[in-house]
């Protein structure tokens, strides 16, 4: 997506999740689409740091020890309503589904991570900043309704 790289290093991410290798696997793919991100290990240092500075893009997994995801979506598009929340779990459902969507996140995806679904959700927070900011990009915001995968049956 070179298309992109021009000036991502304005856009702001945060990844909160409380598994180590999950965190590297999620910045190593943040850095390859050339963006920058800060992270958080759970719930209170990612509240910490939305209180404390702006994101454009946030990505939480929604179970975490001590203030889940769904516990800080709502608080995140409280101090942040523009912010682009991506919900991801292994432990996905449909009311899981409905509970993330509904207290705020924008999208939602299940572990394993598709790296393709969650570079088109990446490349969808930053048309919709970049256009709200009125940047020139080639291409066009990508369409659709908040996202989710499921693994069969769940």
């Amino acid at each position: 997506m070179a298309y992109l790289k021009d000036n991502n290093s304005m856009i702001r991410i945060l990844i909160v999740e409380d598994d180590e290798e999950m965190r590297s696997l999620l910045q190593d793919f943040i850095e390859e689409e050339g963006y920058k991100a800060d992270f958080a290990q759970n719930g209170f240092a990612a509240l910490s740091k939305v209180a404390q500075e702006p994101f454009d893009l946030v990505i939480t997994d929604i179970r975490m020890p001590g203030l889940t995801g769904l516990d800080i979506i709502p608080r995140i598009k409280k101090l942040q309503p523009a912010a682009y929340i991506i919900a991801i779990t292994a432990f996905g459902s449909e009311e899981v589904y409905r509970r993330a969507i509904g207290k705020g996140a924008s999208a939602y995806l299940e572990k394993p991570l598709r790296l393709n679904e969650l570079r088109a959700l990446v490349y969808k927070a930053v048309s919709l900043k970049k256009n709200k900011r009125g940047d020139k990009m080639s291409g066009g915001v990508i369409s659709g309704q908040p996202s989710i995968e499921t693994k069969g049956g769940g």
